[in-house]
């Protein structure tokens, strides 16, 4: 998964963030581990840190939409879920459907200063529905559908 070669630039700081390995056991342990390490591949800009959490056509998802469409504004993004807070899954087999209600906290950072703030930052909430499927005793997130509940910038 990639785009235009660019030179990007972060700081230690960004690279040490890394998430505690994911955990697969549920659908909402699932979706928590995905969201981490989601958040630190924007961060860095490796699209495969969070291959684990997810399928191969997630994963193009978030290559597309989260990281090579931000490279092409020259920016990462560096996003903090402040909260998040799940309905009742719908199991059947190995699939499973989960809404969400989230918050994040979020910034655009200069992929060419390391850390230097080039938008926000900026807060924002979704009701979002997670469709996730069981891969042996893991659950991986499978496609994400956020509505936002107000502007995002």
């Amino acid at each position: 998964m990639a785009g235009p070669a660019a030179d990007v630039y972060v700081t230690r700081e960004a690279l040490e963030s890394k998430p505690k390995p994911p955990v697969l056991t549920t659908p909402e342990s699932a979706v928590r581990s995905y969201l981490d390490w989601v958040s630190y591949a924007y961060r860095i800009a490796n699209s495969g840190m969070p291959s684990p959490t997810m399928t191969a056509s997630e994963g193009v998802h978030v290559d597309a939409l989260g990281i090579q469409y931000n490279l092409e504004q020259f920016r990462l993004i560096d996003q903090t879920l402040t909260s998040i807070t799940f309905g009742k899954p719908s199991i059947k087999g190995n699939k499973a459907v989960l809404s969400a209600k989230e918050k994040w906290d979020y910034r655009y950072v200069s992929i060419k200063t390391a850390g230097k703030t080039v938008g926000g930052p900026y807060s924002a909430s979704y009701d979002t529905t997670y469709t996730l499927v069981r891969s042996g005793k893991a659950w991986v997130v499978d496609s994400v559908a956020a509505k936002p509940l107000g502007t995002v910038k």
